[in-house]
């Protein structure tokens, strides 16, 4: 399944103002009702709502799911109460449609394959703002320009954008440099964790390796961490139930070395299986984390080791 966010944005970042669109673009609203006749939409509670103002009806030839955090909301259309709880309905599409508002937009977009913008070359007032975006981690594949006349009354762009490379999050790096070892990888198309892709620098040398996986130092270790080990099995999989009987094997063996190796009392392992916005990963290849924290808790700003899952919240 394609997820997709379709959205119109002002070069502010604006995208509403007072629950209704701040422009009238008519070419716009035939475009978006050509990409979604047919198609699920998925749209929050206020966005669906001003949809039902303007229109008086739900949009038509199109499935609808509300998502709304409010366990009481009815309505015609189908009503859920997370975005996670739409998609799961939507597992059987071909194609998906995020069509606002801003709440929305700002979760799905680490999930989101394609994006269908229309660029309003203004500046509008406006209460509500789409999300930033890493354009570094999509390609625009189209665009078309639409000049201001009678039924447009702003200049617009409207472009599509693929994502560069589904292996990578860059949302969820933390380090400069870590970025751009990955954005050299996201150029090529590969992902770094496989090992014929591996560049110098990207990981440590493996402290011990097998037929099926490579153990290596973490070169971003988390903070107040005397020791943070990476296991990498050297097949591109995504989940942890896709090891095999073999490399679970290995597995256990490497972990019964490295406790004689590091003389080990006490570990903590977390493992990241499958799409990055949720887990935390910044690479969509299973690993594990072994990692033992600094007991020292006098240090300057000390504070417990956590393991960092889930989208990012939005900046304020």
């Amino acid at each position: 399944m394609k997820i997709s966010i379709i959205a119109a944005v002002a070069e502010n970042g604006v995208i509403g103002r007072n629950g209704e669109l701040p422009w009238r673009l008519s070419s716009d609203l035939k475009r978006f009702r050509q990409l979604t006749m047919g198609k699920t939409v998925i749209v929050g509670r206020k966005t669906h709502e001003s949809i039902l103002r303007r229109l008086g009806h739900p949009l038509e030839g199109r499935r609808t799911i509300v998502v709304t955090r409010d366990q009481g909301y009815t309505s015609e259309c189908e009503v859920t109460h997370s975005l996670e709880e739409a998609l799961t309905r939507t597992q059987n599409n071909d194609e998906v449609f995020i069509i606002g508002g801003a709440e929305l937009y700002r979760e799905a977009l680490p999930r989101a394959d394609k994006l269908y913008i229309t660029h309003v070359e203004a500046y509008c007032e406006g209460d509500v703002k789409f999300s930033d975006w890493d354009k570094s981690a999509w390609k625009a594949t189209h665009m078309e320009s639409c000049p201001a006349s009678e039924e447009n009354e702003i200049r617009s762009r409207f472009e599509i954008y693929e994502r560069v490379n589904a292996n990578y999050n860059f949302e969820n790096t933390r380090y400069d440099d870590q970025r751009a070892i990955m954005q050299k990888l996201t150029d090529r198309g590969v992902c770094n964790f496989c090992p014929d892709h591996q560049i110098e620098g990207e990981l440590m040398e493996p402290v011990w390796k097998s037929e099926h996986w490579r153990l290596g130092t973490n070169r971003w270790p988390y903070k107040f961490t005397i020791l943070h080990l990476l296991a990498i099995p050297n097949r591109h999989i995504e989940f942890e139930d896709e090891l095999t009987d073999e490399e679970t094997g290995e597995r256990l063996e490497m972990l019964r070395w490295a406790k004689k190796h590091y003389g080990l009392k006490a570990y903590s392992t977390g493992a990241r299986s499958g799409e990055t916005a949720l887990t935390g990963a910044s690479v969509r290849h299973f690993h594990f984390h072994i990692i033992v924290a600094d007991p020292d808790t006098t240090k300057e700003d000390y504070e417990r080791v956590r393991f960092p899952m889930g989208p990012k919240p939005a900046k304020k």
